[in-house]
């Protein structure tokens, strides 16, 4: 595993932070334009990880990530939420949790074009662009959201507790160099007019053949009788495979050497 020591920039986590509101305060829906500290703290770490992967492993903002509950966490950006977004301007709203004895948090905004021009001029177009991605796909959607950075290579190839490693990111593909000539560029007028008229026979073709193909009619019978001899035949057939699985409640006991097994990092 790869690790830098860098300490955390505190003012980058801010303008992610203020950014991923921005850019929620965009949606149709009201409801989407509100995020929680659990969808805040996912999308910084969204951004480090996309950022990583051009950069050798490195993170945008140089936090820790740890792998915590199922889930990366860092405590810097959860304590850093109320400040930056607090200083921001932003409406915080604390309600009762239908789950637990804490109560929910939730921030939102309306869209503001001055905010959003000063932290364009901030951010890199790297950070907006996967801030913007991933926030209009998921907004609010908590298990959605969860369900996808609980699989995200960094959590796959470490074990709770641990500082999540990202290296392990795949390189991005390079893109095509200069001298690169696509295929049809490189042909002459001629080769590519005949061309054409080689696929636009081929459509005609297959054209000819699905309007003179006619559909094959549905076969229509007799379904059969479902009735007290049916259901005892059935039951018949399902005795023949055995005695029926218990429903008691059953403990399920894992090693700890899954959490690094190939299977689960997808390296099999």
């Amino acid at each position: 595993m790869q690790f830098f020591a860098v300490m955390p920039d505190k003012e980058k986590i801010d303008h992610i932070l203020q950014y991923s509101l921005l850019v929620a305060a965009q949606s149709e829906d009201p409801y989407d334009r509100q995020l929680g500290p659990i969808h805040l703290i996912k999308y910084v770490y969204l951004a480090d990880m996309d950022y990583a992967k051009y950069h050798d492993g490195q993170t945008y903002t140089g936090i820790d990530w740890k792998f915590h509950h199922f889930g990366p966490w860092s405590t810097t950006v959860f304590t850093q939420i109320d400040e930056a977004l607090g200083s921001f301007g932003d409406e915080k709203k604390t309600f009762a949790s239908r789950f637990s004895d804490e109560d929910c948090v939730r921030w939102r905004m309306d869209f503001d074009e001055d905010a959003d021009a000063k932290l364009r001029k901030e951010l890199p177009m790297a950070i907006r662009g996967s801030i913007s991605s991933y926030v209009g796909k998921y907004r609010d959607d908590t298990t959605s959201l969860l369900h996808f950075v609980y699989a995200t290579r960094p959590m796959l190839h470490a074990a709770p507790g641990e500082l999540l490693d990202f290296s392990v990111m795949p390189e991005p593909q390079r893109e095509k160099g200069e001298d690169y000539i696509p295929y049809m560029a490189r042909l002459s007028n001629k080769k590519r007019k005949k061309l054409k008229r080689g696929m636009d026979e081929m459509r005609e073709r297959f054209r000819q053949r699905m309007a003179g193909k006619k559909p094959e009619p549905y076969p229509v019978g007799n379904a059969g009788r479902i009735d007290a001899v049916f259901e005892e035949g059935v039951a018949w057939l399902d005795s023949l495979a055995g005695d029926p699985f218990p429903e008691d409640g059953a403990t399920v006991h894992f090693s700890d050497e899954v959490w690094k097994s190939k299977a689960r990092s997808g390296d099999a």
